[in-house]
C-alpha cells in the first residue's frame, strides 16, 4: 500500500510541474491536497477525478489522513491553506469559495474546488492527450493570456526623413543594423507616426510621447539634393492574421512646412478596410449645421478646416479594432538607468512602461502568477539573484534599505550575501538586471503593447548576456505574442538569432549612393545550417554590410 500512496503523489508532483507551478510547489502537501480536490485514491486511475466544495479541516485533511496514511492535525489548517490552496488559486488550479465568493476566507464555511479548466486537464493525466491538455490549460489559464495572432507583415515608407521609398516584409522579431546615421531609428518611428495621426495626435507631444523625435516639417518631409522634395508622407501597412489581410494607409502633410507647431493632416483619416461611414456622416452634417447657423463665416478653406480638424464630439471608436489598437499603442523604448531606478521624474505618457524604464516596479506587482513564473528567468541571467521583491507598500525605505532619491519599490535579494542584510533597492543594484528585467516585462505582460520597438537594446549589458536575453526574447515574443523591431550596434546581438526561423530575422540598414535609406533582409540557405559560423564576426568582416568603410 506504501507504495502505491508513494507512485500516486509522485503522479500529483509531476502534474504540479506539467502545469507550471513553481518547484516550491511539487511538495508533499501540495501533491495530498491536489489529490484530495480531485478526489483520487491510491488505487484510482486520473481519469476518476471529481470537483467538489471541501473544507480544509472536514475534507481535505481527513481525506489525505484516510486515504494516504498520513497525521495532519487540525492546527495544519494554515499550512494547507498558505503552501498549497493559496498558490492553487493563484494558478487557477483551485477556485475559492466558488459557491460563495464573498464569504471571508476567515469563515469557517471558507471552501475550495478544482476549476473545471483543472479538472479537464487531470483528466487527460497518463494519456496521449496529456501535452496537449497542459497547452491548453497554460493558454487558458488566465483570461489575459489569450491571443489573436496578428502581425504587421509589411511596412512600404515614403518622403519621411532619410527614407524617400522603401520596403520592408516583417517577421515576428526582428533586429536592425546599421552605420550610426544610416536610418534604423527612422524606420522604428515611421510606424510611431501613423499610430499617431490615426489618433489625432500627430503633434509635438503625441510624436515625443511614443519616441519619435520630433522637427520642423520640411525637415520631417525627405530632402535630397538629387530629387524635388515631397508635400507629404506617405505610410502603407498590411497586417496579417491566418488568411486574413488587413491594410492601413496614411497620406500625411502639414499647413505650413515651416511652422514647427503646425497641424499635419491625413487624407486617409481610416482604415481602407471598415470605413464608418456613419462617422463621416454625423461629421458633415455637424459642419453643415455650424455653416448655416453662422453663414456670414462660409468659405472654402473654413469648410475644409471644420471637416478635417479633429472633434471632441464624433471620434473614431477603435477600442474593438485589434490593428488599430496595435498602431496607437506601439512604442519605441530607450532605456536609461537613472528612469529604472526611479530616480529621474518620469516625462513619459506611456503606461504602464515608459518610454526611458519608468513604471517596471509597479507592472511586476500586478502580475499573475503565470507572468510571474516567466521573470525566474533572469535567475540564469544573473547567479548571484536569489529572489525579486516588489514591496507595494514601501516599508523597505523605513528600514533604510534605500537612500530616499529614489520612487522604485523593487528591490533584489543577493544568494551569496548573509540573509541580515542582502536586500538590494532598484537604486543600488546593478544596471543589468534593470535593463533585463525591463524587456523580459515588456514581453511578457499583456498590459504591454503588443508591438513596440526597441532602440539600442545591447545598453548597459554585456556582450554574452546580450546573445542570451535575445535568445529568450525571441522565444517569448512567440509565447506571448509580440511583434518586436530592434535596433543595435553590439554584434552579440547577433549570435541570438535563429535566421533559419523565418520569424526572427535580421536587416542591414544603409544609404544609397543617392544617400536614400535602403534596407536589405539577410538570408542564409539551408544547406549553411550544418556549418559552424557566428553571425557577429560575419559582420564585423564586413561580409554583412552594415558598416563604416570610409576609414
Amino acid at each position: 500500500m506504501t507504495q502505491k500512496i508513494d507512485s500516486k503523489i509522485e503522479e500529483a508532483q509531476n502534474i504540479l510541474e506539467d502545469l507550471g507551478l513553481k518547484k516550491q510547489y511539487h511538495n508533499r502537501i501540495c501533491a495530498l491536497t491536489l489529490l484530495a480536490l480531485s478526489k483520487i485514491k491510491p488505487d484510482d486511475s486520473w481519469q476518476d477525478a471529481t470537483k467538489s466544495n471541501q473544507i480544509i479541516s472536514k475534507d481535505i485533511i481527513e481525506f489525505v489522513n484516510k486515504e494516504y496514511l498520513a497525521d495532519y492535525q487540525p492546527n495544519t489548517r494554515e499550512s494547507f491553506r498558505k503552501n498549497a490552496l493559496k498558490p492553487f488559486v493563484d494558478f487557477n488550479i483551485a477556485l475559492l469559495n466558488p459557491d460563495n465568493p464573498s464569504l471571508s476566507q476567515t469563515s469557517s464555511k471558507t471552501h475550495y474546488a478544482l476549476s473545471d479548466l483543472a479538472l479537464e486537464t487531470i483528466l487527460s493525466y497518463n494519456t496521449d492527450n496529456w501535452e496537449l491538455a497542459v497547452k491548453k490549460f497554460k493558454l487558458e489559464q488566465f483570461p489575459e493570456n489569450s491571443t489573436d495572432g496578428i502581425l504587421l507583415s509589411t511596412i512600404n515608407i515614403s518622403s519621411y526623413k532619410s527614407i524617400l521609398n522603401d520596403k520592408i516584409e516583417l517577421g515576428r522579431f526582428n533586429v536592425f543594423i546599421g552605420e550610426n546615421g544610416s536610418g534604423k531609428s527612422n524606420i522604428l518611428e515611421s510606424l510611431a507616426a501613423i499610430g499617431a495621426v490615426k489618433t489625432d495626435d500627430f503633434t509635438y507631444d503625441g510624436l515625443s510621447s511614443r519616441g519619435v523625435r520630433f522637427a520642423r516639417p520640411d525637415l520631417m518631409l525627405s530632402s535630397f539634393l538629387s530629387s524635388k522634395q515631397e508635400d507629404s508622407i506617405k505610410i502603407s501597412l498590411e497586417f496579417n492574421t491566418k488568411n486574413l489581410t488587413k491594410l492601413f494607409e496614411s497620406t500625411i502633410y502639414p499647413a505650413n512646412k515651416s511652422d514647427i507647431y503646425t497641424r499635419w493632416i491625413d487624407e486617409n483619416k481610416y482604415p481602407l478596410e471598415g470605413i464608418n461611414n456613419d462617422l463621416i456622416k454625423s461629421k458633415i452634417r455637424q459642419i453643415i449645421d455650424e455653416i448655416n447657423n453662422k453663414a456670414d463665416d462660409l468659405s472654402v478653406d473654413s469648410v475644409l478646416n471644420k471637416l478635417f480638424e479633429p472633434s471632441g464630439s464624433v471620434t473614431a471608436d477603435n477600442s474593438f479594432d485589434p490593428y488599430q489598437k496595435m498602431l496607437t499603442e506601439y512604442a519605441i523604448f530607450d532605456l536609461n538607468t537613472r528612469s529604472l531606478r526611479g530616480i529621474t521624474p518620469s516625462e513619459s505618457r506611456k503606461t504602464p512602461l515608459g518610454l526611458n524604464g519608468e513604471g517596471l516596479d509597479l507592472l511586476i506587482s500586478s502580475f499573475n502568477a503565470y507572468e510571474r513564473d516567466f521573470l525566474t528567468q533572469c535567475e540564469e541571467f544573473f547567479k548571484w539573484l536569489d529572489e525579486i521583491i516588489t514591496d507595494k507598500d514601501d516599508k523597505n525605505k523605513g528600514l533604510g534599505l534605500k537612500p530616499g532619491r529614489s520612487t522604485s519599490t523593487l528591490y533584489f535579494t543577493d544568494r551569496f550575501m548573509l540573509k541580515k542584510n542582502n536586500i538590494l533597492s532598484a537604486e543600488n543594484s546593478n544596471e543589468g538586471i534593470l535593463h533585463v528585467l525591463f524587456y523580459l516585462a515588456l514581453f511578457i505582460s499583456t498590459k504591454t503593447p503588443k508591438l513596440f520597438a526597441i532602440d539600442n537594446i545591447e545598453t548597459a549589458l554585456n556582450p554574452r548576456l546580450c546573445q542570451r536575453l535575445v535568445m529568450e526574447l525571441a522565444k517569448l515574443s512567440k509565447l506571448r505574442d509580440k511583434q518586436v523591431l530592434i535596433t543595435t550596434h553590439n554584434p552579440a546581438v547577433l549570435d541570438g538569432l535563429n535566421l533559419f526561423d523565418d520569424s526572427q530575422r535580421l536587416f542591414v540598414v544603409s544609404r544609397n549612393g543617392s544617400g536614400h535609406t535602403v534596407t536589405r533582409r539577410v538570408r542564409f540557405k539551408e544547406d549553411f545550417k550544418d556549418k559552424p559560423f557566428k553571425i557577429s564576426e560575419m559582420w564585423m568582416r564586413g561580409s554583412l554590410g552594415g558598416i563604416p568603410n570610409n576609414f
